[in-house]
């Protein structure tokens, strides 16, 4: 079993995407039963969605550690929004426009790599925290020389996922389903606790993790909330209706 450092749960998020009807039903939902100590962030606070200043503001109400994606910067002009799809590249300039100084100032703050013993967080890979993504064990097996801690918690795929890190041949691991329990061994992994605000898994439920530092688990979640009110403030606000639409699908 993993020594941790510090006695703690967290509540473990990716990709907000600036939808705070599902991450406050989150919130709510971790909230139950034995609750959180800390909230972790695994980059992607804004773009897609409707609400980037009540996203920025619920993450800021909690104790946290927090890293920076692709659309964060994207939002803040650090990325060429070329490099993106037209409807994401749409919504980041949709963004720019509605976040305060204050919420600019801390995503302009957010690091790319956050070391929380014995995880590293990132939001694309270990490799390239921005970009990358790790959606299969192939990929995986490429991390460790990029990766000095035990563990790497990613997002940027919007799909939960375990896989195993330096391809340890003991059967394949992927997707896993709500209510799964990882226990922490001598196995370095990639953990995705999947997407809060845009799950791309066809379950349109919001997801998220909580990892248990006491007991060395980590259990996965899904929680229904408002698809229909977010979809229509994406559409009011003036945001790209297939945004709106695949929120629905959870595709």
């Amino acid at each position: 079993m993993v020594q941790w450092q510090v006695m703690s749960r967290c509540l473990v998020t990716a990709d907000l995407h600036s939808n705070a009807r599902a991450f406050e039903a989150v919130l709510a939902d971790a909230a139950r039963g034995k609750g959180f100590d800390e909230l972790w962030v695994l980059g992607d606070i804004v773009g897609y969605g409707p609400h980037p200043e009540e996203c920025i503001r619920l993450v800021r109400d909690y104790p946290h550690a927090c890293v920076g994606g692709n659309h964060d910067l994207g939002v803040l002009g650090r990325i060429d929004l070329e490099r993106f799809n037209s409807d994401a590249a749409l919504a980041c300039l949709w963004t720019r426009g509605r976040l305060s100084t204050e919420a600019e100032a801390f995503l302009g703050a957010l690091t790319l790599r956050l070391e929380r013993a014995p995880f590293l967080l990132v939001h694309g890979s270990p490799r390239d925290p921005v970009w990358e993504y790790v959606l299969s064990e192939r990929v995986a097996r490429d991390m460790p020389p990029y990766c000095e801690a035990d563990h790497c918690l990613v997002g940027h795929t919007h799909r939960a996922a375990v896989y195993r890190m330096g391809g340890c041949p003991r059967g394949s691991m992927g997707a896993v389903l709500n209510g799964t329990v990882l226990e922490f061994g001598a196995e370095h992994l990639i953990i995705n606790p999947g997407a809060v605000g845009q799950p791309r898994d066809g379950d349109p439920r919001a997801a998220y993790a909580i990892l248990d530092r006491e007991e060395g688990t980590i259990v996965f979640h899904r929680v229904a909330y408002d698809v229909e009110g977010t979809a229509e403030a994406m559409l009011r606000g003036g945001l790209p209706e297939c945004l709106a639409t695949r929120l629905h699908l959870g595709l």
